[in-house]
């Protein structure tokens, strides 16, 4: 017979273990349904479709069998854009097509209204809308003029909110639908020479964990990916007027091809996930600014349980490095 000790810390280790499995089955009860989605036959609207992520969202939309419509303001760029579409559609031989729009998304509602219903009219009503308008502005924050601040949520925010209301009614009556947004880090932690972008961003997480749980009963998917550095040419001009600080910092960060975000966005819209993050620092980034976000994986959701503080622990000693990198950085410049 096993002494009584041994027995009674088995009977202990019994209990938790058992309190513990009733726990998580709890926590999987009460996560988000998932929504998988499939984009063969369907229509994708993508602003800020020309070019960057954008562009390989559109790629990939295309390759999975999705009718595509792409808006930006530059004509020669969505020309080109939407040549290049229906060629790869042509050597796909999957009879889909792509259209594009030219229109500046920091303008009013209607605007906005009217070239989504003509995108409707050549497509049919939009399956899929992928919020990716937008750009970043980066200067310390008395070096940025006022309207800056003005311009990034207009162009950042205000645009997913005019998409988004100019196909909701639609996909209500359907109960059918998926929106998407591409975010970005710096909408889970603001860091120097990002006061006017990071706030446009934040505002875009927080938009889109409202509407997921407003849309539940209407059957409509929401996935938002937080964007890492990524190999653009608008992060290329970017970095030509950075700071030393934000070079810095960023260095600390490795960049990604669009074409692979874009890939693991499409995927996530495909397995219905609300948080897509990418790389290593990005997957524990997401963990760590999890809070009262929306979880569709019991697997994330046990790690978040289980390791926050850990991954809480390893953001204080990036903050700590970044904290010396201005630091050190203002004293050459006294």
């Amino acid at each position: 017979m096993l002494p009584t000790t041994v027995m009674d810390f088995s009977i202990i280790l019994t209990v938790i273990g058992g309190a513990l499995g009733i726990f998580y089955l709890i926590i999987a009860f009460s996560l988000s349904p998932k929504k998988n989605i499939s984009f063969k036959g369907k229509h994708v609207l993508i602003t800020g479709g020309s070019k960057g992520i954008g562009k390989e969202i559109a790629i990939e939309s295309i390759k999975k069998g999705a009718n595509v419509s792409i808006i930006a303001r530059n004509i020669i760029d969505l020309k080109e854009t939407c040549e290049e579409l229906n060629q790869l559609s042509e050597r796909l031989n999957n009879g889909t097509k792509a259209f594009w729009y030219s229109a500046d998304m920091t303008a009013d509602y209607k605007t906005i209204e009217e070239v989504i219903r003509e995108s409707e009219e050549m497509c049919g009503h939009v399956d899929i809308l992928i919020n990716n308008g937008g750009i970043s502005t980066q200067k310390i924050f008395e070096n940025l003029p006022v309207d800056a601040f003005e311009k990034q949520i207009k162009l950042n925010y205000l645009s997913s909110v005019y998409a988004t209301r100019a196909i909701i009614d639609k996909m209500k009556e359907r109960k059918s639908g998926h929106i998407a947004f591409v975010c970005s880090a710096a909408g889970q932690s603001g860091i120097f020479g990002y006061s006017a972008y990071s706030p446009s961003k934040f505002a875009v997480r927080g938009f889109a964990e409202a509407l997921k749980m407003e849309l539940l009963p209407f059957n409509i998917g929401i996935t938002i990916v937080y964007s890492p550095i990524t190999k653009t040419a608008g992060y290329e001009r970017e970095s030509q007027e950075m700071s030393e600080e934000l070079k810095l910092i960023t260095s600390s960060f490795g960049m990604f091809e669009p074409s692979f975000v874009a890939n693991e966005f499409v995927k996530g819209i495909e397995n219905g996930d609300f948080s897509v993050n990418i790389g290593i620092n990005g997957w524990i980034l997401g963990h760590a600014t999890s809070g009262c976000s929306p979880e569709t994986n019991i697997i994330s959701a046990a790690i978040q349980i289980l390791f926050n503080g850990i991954f809480r622990g390893i953001l204080l000693l990036y903050i700590g490095h970044f904290n010396r990198i201005v630091a050190s950085c203002q004293r050459k410049k006294r």
